[in-house]
């Protein structure tokens, strides 16, 4: 196994002489592994060794006994090592992440923090052939392109990854041998995790079709990877051609669809990624619900994760970000009760019917949650951007002012008005999105039927 790791950190040229390896060390069998070949390795390869762990504030005294782990086999063995702590479950609460995605960004940035203080070039971190197998499989459910079916990576920018070229069961034989402790992490094996779901479950039954499934799956991902480097340097030239930057924001001209299928979805994937400013939640569904707007009549518009609207035009495609002059075209009706999720603001919509409501009841002051008296609402109710002759009520005699005067007397900037969601029925403004509501209909002692809207999401959202 030794050698077969040495020619793997080779191979793609891991490690030169004179470099500073941090061993990202979490306890478990796999990292265990990686720092101990490491050690055996150093001399021969010629590279300094020191460890890290990162300990995430979530498994009370089970994480401390990993730290205590760590920090005793790196003292048996001489490596210099640096514990980190962190709080990942309030980093996901305030950046409002999955637990796995906060505890990963946390422990990415303690890598890079401590390979600065220890003078690393490299950081190694313990993924395996089962993690590469499972990353696919999980790509693959949420409708990944080429990019998402490489897996992982042996190597990316300062990050390297020696165990690659060897299963799990391999890792666990070779600490068996040795007769080598390690941890276990009990989260490790809650399903309610996606990839411990595809862990525990998705792939033991491929295996049982095939034993050799994760092996054929870490040499598929090599396939792709290489047919995605082509991919993407034919794509590059098409973006050069077709893709560009405007005022408004990114414009894709029709010519893309002279391309190969492929190119065109390559291309309009890293221009949705682009104006989004991440990839992360931007997945087939996306690209193809792109495409198939070039289809439609100019003027046409759809909305996209992160806030991209995506407008036809003469001339092709154009994506801007949410809060730009073209969702003007979008209109939604809301429903009476029920829920209307608008992906471009970021917001869900919940309404419903309140009747019988006592008296004591306190009308919300919230800026995100409205009560509307709904007997007074005349038709279908849609949510818009302005037009020309949008009013609200201002007063209980019915006065009206413009909805341009009261942005005005609002000193609601002039880059924000185009884009201010409204609530109108079918002869006013009932409510300016995140500001007041019509006099007219608000809920007065004669109200018998209340309408409540609560809006969530976006960034301002009580």
């Amino acid at each position: 196994m030794i050698k077969k790791i040495r020619n793997f950190i080779e191979e793609y040229h891991m490690v030169e002489k004179e470099d500073c390896v941090l061993a990202a060390v979490s306890g478990g069998a796999d990292s265990v592994c990686l720092l101990l070949l490491l050690h055996t390795l150093r001399e021969e390869l010629g590279f300094s060794l020191c460890a890290v762990h990162v300990e995430h504030g979530i498994r009370g005294e089970e994480s401390l006994r990993d730290v205590r782990f760590v920090e005793e086999i790196c003292k048996t063995y001489g490596i210099p090592c640096r514990i980190c702590h962190c709080r990942a479950a309030e980093y996901a609460s305030e950046k409002k992440l999955t637990l796995e995605e906060a505890a990963r960004e946390l422990r990415y940035r303690l890598f890079r923090e401590t390979a600065e203080e220890f003078g690393a070039n490299k950081t190694a971190v313990a993924h395996n052939q089962n993690d590469c197998a499972e990353t696919m499989l999980f790509h693959l459910a949420r409708g990944s392109g080429l990019k998402g079916l490489c897996g992982i990576q042996p190597v990316r920018g300062q990050v390297i990854r020696p165990l690659l070229c060897v299963s799990r069961q391999e890792i666990e034989r070779y600490l068996t041998e040795k007769g080598q402790a390690f941890c276990v992490d009990r989260t490790n094996q809650d399903v309610l995790y996606t990839r411990n779901k595809i862990r525990h479950q998705v792939l033991p039954l491929l295996t049982q079709i095939n034993e050799n499934a994760v092996l054929h799956m870490n040499q598929a991902a090599g396939v792709v990877a290489e047919a995605a480097e082509l991919v993407s340097r034919l794509s590059a030239q098409a973006a050069k051609k077709y893709v560009s930057s405007c005022e408004d924001g990114l414009c894709i001209q029709q010519g893309l669809l002279g391309e190969l299928p492929v190119i065109q979805k390559e291309v309009l994937h890293h221009a949705l990624a682009e104006a989004a400013g991440s990839s992360k939640d931007i997945s087939n569904v996306h690209v193809l619900q792109l495409l198939t707007l070039f289809a439609r009549q100019s003027g046409k518009a759809a909305d996209f994760p992160y806030g991209v609207c995506a407008r036809r035009t003469y001339e092709g495609l154009l994506l801007v970000a949410g809060n730009a002059e073209d969702k003007q075209a979008a209109v939604w009706e809301l429903p009476v009760e029920g829920k209307l999720v608008l992906p471009s603001y970021g917001y869900e919509i919940r309404t419903r019917i309140l009747q019988n409501i006592p008296q004591n009841e306190e009308i919300p002051k919230k800026i995100y949650t409205k009560w509307f008296d709904y007997d007074k609402i005349k038709g279908t109710m849609r949510l818009r951007t302005r037009r020309e002759q949008d009013f609200l009520v201002i007063n209980r005699e019915g006065s009206r002012k413009k909805l341009k005067k009261y942005f005005v007397d609002e000193k609601i900037p002039g880059y924000r008005r185009d884009s201010t969601l409204l609530l109108a029925d079918e002869t006013h403004i009932l409510w300016v999105i995140g500001y007041r509501i019509s006099e007219d209909i608000k809920v007065t002692e004669h109200t018998k039927r209340i309408l409540e809207i609560r809006v969530n999401g976006g960034k301002k959202c009580e």
